[in-house]
């Protein structure tokens, strides 16, 4: 099977598995945060498996879906690329935002692109949100504006492997104008 059907294939599932999603606090169709993801990570000549995972990487973590049934569906390198970008949401924000960093920071050059690629599409969302909607932004968020900024920060600290790439200069780009700088 082809890269472009590989890529039909798993964006259709997405689609489908995230069909009634919005982004939080928005009227937003949520496949579009899934696409950005995506456009992220084929302008940084991601591999093909990890721009699938890309598109894949919210499914388990915010639908029915099971690990299984994407390895099953997309096999096993693309299953571990998810399992890897997905959380334990029964913990609190900042504990299953912590572990979660802490483990990324000793996972391979990929699975940091995919991750990456979410963070900066969720950073320029709230950029934009903020330049519209001011602070009440963060009221649609599980933790609060100080917890989120850490986060952030955490998220660049696993991450720095890929500060020489655009990507990550992008992502520091934006937490410095929301975090830093308040520049909107």
């Amino acid at each position: 099977m082809s890269f472009l059907d590989n890529f039909n294939k798993a964006f259709a599932y997405a689609v489908e598995k995230h069909s009634k999603q919005l982004r939080k606090g928005t009227k937003v169709p949520y496949i579009v945060h899934i696409y950005e993801v995506a456009q992220y990570l084929k302008e940084e000549n991601a591999e093909e498996d990890a721009i699938i995972a890309g598109i894949l990487h919210d499914v388990v973590e915010d639908t029915n879906t099971s690990i299984d049934e994407i390895k099953e569906i997309f096999g096993e390198n693309i299953a571990n690329l998810v399992e890897c970008e997905t959380e334990d949401k029964s913990l609190p924000y900042l504990v299953r935002k912590s572990l979660h960093m802490k483990h990324l920071s000793s996972c391979d050059e990929q699975t940091k692109l995919i991750n990456c690629a979410d963070k900066l599409s969720n950073l320029r969302s709230i950029y934009l949100d903020l330049k519209y909607y001011k602070d009440d932004v963060w009221k649609k968020f599980n933790g609060t504006p100080e917890e989120i900024k850490q986060y952030y920060q955490m998220a660049l600290d696993a991450l720095k492997t890929l500060k020489n790439r655009e990507i990550y200069k992008k992502l520091q780009n934006y937490y410095d104008l929301i975090f830093v700088k308040k520049d909107f």
